[in-house]
């Protein structure tokens, strides 16, 4: 085999490798720790968040309804959005404090919230209002 084919399977194997690390390849959730997310997002994070699904209705932290319903119709896949819900309760600003959760909980939330944000027809994402053509540009000091 020639060095350039060795090359191009070394670089088509570690593009392989890199992709199913990134999609979470043998990660699974079962319904036993959505449910189990899903009770911990209610105890933990429905006082802040809006949640449809759960029943929340938390106005300090972000609508997750909002913050995914977009994504989701852009075609975000679950795993991606539940990888950023972990990076998320990991690196949180104030008020939330970080790592609320660890483990196999923020797992379980994560997932849970990655299968059910912006997904009721009730909590689709809120149309942006159309700016005000008179409205003077914002100038941010650099």
């Amino acid at each position: 085999m020639g060095r350039r084919v060795r090359r191009g399977l070394l670089g088509v194997a570690l593009i392989g490798a890199g992709v199913l690390a990134v999609t979470g390849c043998g990660s699974s959730t079962n319904a036993d720790d959505l449910a189990a997310g899903k009770q911990k997002f209610t105890e933990l994070c429905g006082g802040c968040h809006m949640l449809a699904e759960a029943g929340t209705v938390g106005t300090t932290g972000p609508n997750l309804d909002d913050a995914f319903g977009a994504a989701r119709a852009a075609g975000f896949k679950p795993n991606g959005m539940k990888q950023l819900v972990e990076q998320w309760i990991q690196e949180a600003q104030p008020p939330m404090p970080r790592n609320l959760v660890s483990g196999q909980d923020a797992a379980n939330i994560a997932a849970y919230i990655a299968s059910v944000a912006g997904t009721m027809p009730e909590s689709q994402a809120r149309v942006s209002p159309t700016p005000d053509p008179q409205a003077r540009p914002v100038k941010f000091r650099t």
